[in-house]
């Protein structure tokens, strides 16, 4: 009997003892399994981490993050009327793994000689694919207005007889009117007539403004058929923009922009529009390369005609603009208190 109550004993110590070797091996391996992973998971960061400083160092050896910029400030600075795009200084480009590069740039607007920002663009080019961009407006108003202008074209572009007088705006000049002489604007107007760059920046020289853009055509509705808007007689179509001359360092970086003070900004303004386009066309497509691709077309064979522009200044100087009996269509942007 004592040797059976012994032998019962014993049994019970080897099972003991067998439990806790079980729950030994048990944790040894749930530790092993979570080294490894550790393990494995800093193995990928590390060698991630290798990757992404590979692939940046590479990008910024070949130079490539000022060409985006330069394409998104001359996409947006040539298709949107009343916008400009902060180039100064270093503009940070961001890389994916997926080698998608993208950046976001501040948009502004000029309101007599101060700048005053309006909002921002995001632009994202991947390996592969099209370009995209989406621009986020700051807006003052709760309205759909987002501080871009459009251009009434003018008939005989297309081939029409002319329009006799223009559409009066009382209610525009009487705004204009009820404002004290400490302000300035942003305004906008198309002409009845298309006008060589140099010939509309002679008839605006008199005038103490500053000529910010100008709407150029590009042979809309009459080689090519893209959207278009109308509202009895006037006919409004997406218009191309002849900004200010801007000359880039060998590395892609603006290192120049020329405003349209003289005539010879001007012209350096016109010179510039079609190589301008010609490098967009080749670095990346976008939304608006149907139209440009046969925009350019037209401008190489017909050269540049424009027909309406932006400009700022004092509201007083802004009303003699009326007087002008072959501007139409104004239309008047920010507001800003005295900085002329």
């Amino acid at each position: 009997m004592e040797d059976d109550k012994l032998l019962d004993r014993l049994d019970v110590s080897e099972s003991v003892l067998d439990e806790k070797k079980a729950r030994r091996l048990i944790w040894r391996s749930r530790f092993a399994l979570w080294r490894n992973i550790a393990q494995t998971l800093l193995a990928i960061w590390f060698f991630y981490t290798l990757y992404m400083i590979a692939i940046q160092i590479g990008y910024a050896k070949l130079n490539k993050e000022d060409d985006l910029v330069r394409y998104a400030s001359t996409l947006i600075e040539t298709h949107y009327a009343g916008l400009k795009v902060d180039k100064l200084g270093h503009t940070p480009v961001s890389l994916s793994p997926w080698l998608t590069q993208e950046t976001t740039l501040t948009l502004y607007k000029q309101l007599g000689k101060w700048e005053e920002i309006v909002g921002t663009v995001t632009v994202k080019k991947p390996l592969w694919g099209k370009l995209e961009y989406e621009i986020h407006y700051q807006q003052k108003q709760l309205d759909e207005r987002n501080g871009t202008f459009r251009f009434a074209l003018p008939l005989s572009l297309l081939g029409q007889k002319p329009l006799d007088e223009r559409r009066e705006q009382d209610e525009l000049w009487e705004q204009l009117a009820h404002m004290e002489d400490g302000y300035v604007a942003e305004m906008a107007f198309s002409t009845l007539q298309p006008y060589e760059p140099m010939q509309l920046y002679k008839l605006l020289e008199k005038y103490d403004l500053y000529l910010l853009q100008m709407a150029v055509y590009g042979g809309e509705l009459k080689t090519f058929k893209p959207t278009l808007t109308r509202s009895e007689s006037t006919v409004y179509v997406p218009n191309l923009v002849l900004r200010p001359a801007v000359h880039y360092s060998e590395g892609g970086s603006m290192s120049l922009e020329k405003a349209m003070s003289l005539p010879e900004s001007v012209e350096d303004a016109k010179n510039q529009l079609i190589p301008d386009l010609e490098w967009m066309q080749s670095y990346a497509p976008d939304v608006f390369d149907a139209y440009d691709e046969k925009r350019l077309t037209y401008l190489r064979e017909k050269g540049i005609v424009v027909y309406g522009a932006v400009v700022t200044g004092p509201v007083r100087e802004l009303e003699k603009l009326r007087a002008e009996t072959g501007l139409h269509e104004f239309q008047l942007g920010r507001i800003a208190v005295w900085n002329w």
